[in-house]
């Protein structure tokens, strides 16, 4: 079965993510339709890089990840696809592709109905619909060198502390950085956001206390994660993506 994927910041309110899905349906009935999230930010490009990066190796090869986060739609910004780990990826050239760019190809001008104010629908839809289908590329793009990237925030290392940042604020108020499972030492580590100081990692939620932050692994995102037991971390803390993230181990 052919598989496109949604990561829009069009909301749940509006009929627009319907209308994209409707339009793929009218190319291939038997493509699946679905949705990674619809809820982000207006305009987050960074925070739809992480997520795209993070979620599609979850889907089988072959699937089509179509990402409508388009500030400067109606602009000169191209249209693009790219091929990636046996995936198709289908969105503006902004940056949000940035985590998934390999071979990278421009939309062909004449495909899709031209919009000024809905490429998702207009011309997106159509690419990644047609891509699910198993069309050639050959027919849908030609080939660029040049895609926008944008700057991925990656920890720095400071007198041997590791200084990251908060990225992602999931629907429970967890703070998820971008510091890896892989930058975290062996051994006892002490984090620090927002001055206050979490010793070592937890195992799961429940280990922590309703009044007392907890720091683990994100087993989704594998990403250092800061949480409160039956509560809201970001809220508790009044902390927003952006915030700092200091580790380092017990003994520096």
């Amino acid at each position: 079965m052919p598989i496109v994927t949604f990561i829009t910041d069009f909301g749940i309110k509006d009929p627009y993510v319907a209308m994209v899905k409707g339009a793929i349906l009218k190319i291939n009935p038997a493509i699946s339709c679905i949705d990674i999230t619809n809820q982000l930010p207006p305009g987050d490009i960074l925070r739809a890089s992480f997520i795209l990066n993070e979620s599609y190796g979850y889907f089988p090869v072959g699937s089509v990840h179509l990402v409508v986060i388009d500030p400067t739609v109606g602009s000169e910004r191209r249209a693009i696809f790219s091929f990636k780990n046996g995936h198709f990826f289908v969105g503006p050239d902004n940056g949000v592709l940035s985590a998934v760019i390999s071979e990278v190809f421009e939309i062909k001008k004449e495909i899709g109905k031209k919009s000024s104010t809905f490429d998702g629908r207009d011309i997106f839809a159509e690419v990644a619909a047609r891509l699910a289908s198993g069309e050639k590329v050959k027919t849908l793009g030609d080939r660029i060198t040049n895609p926008v990237k944008i700057n991925e925030h990656d920890p720095s290392l400071e007198n041997n502390k590791t200084i990251g940042e908060i990225i992602y604020i999931d629907n429970f108020g967890n703070l998820i950085s971008n510091i890896k499972e892989n930058q975290i030492p062996p051994g006892d580590i002490e984090i620090e956001i927002k001055g206050v100081k979490i010793r070592n990692l937890a195992k799961k939620y429940s280990e922590g206390s309703e009044d007392k932050p907890v720091a683990l692994v994100n087993n989704g995102f594998k990403t250092l994660e800061v949480c409160l037991n039956r509560g809201n971390a970001a809220s508790f803390l009044n902390s927003q993506v952006g915030e700092k993230i200091t580790l380092r181990g017990k003994n520096e």
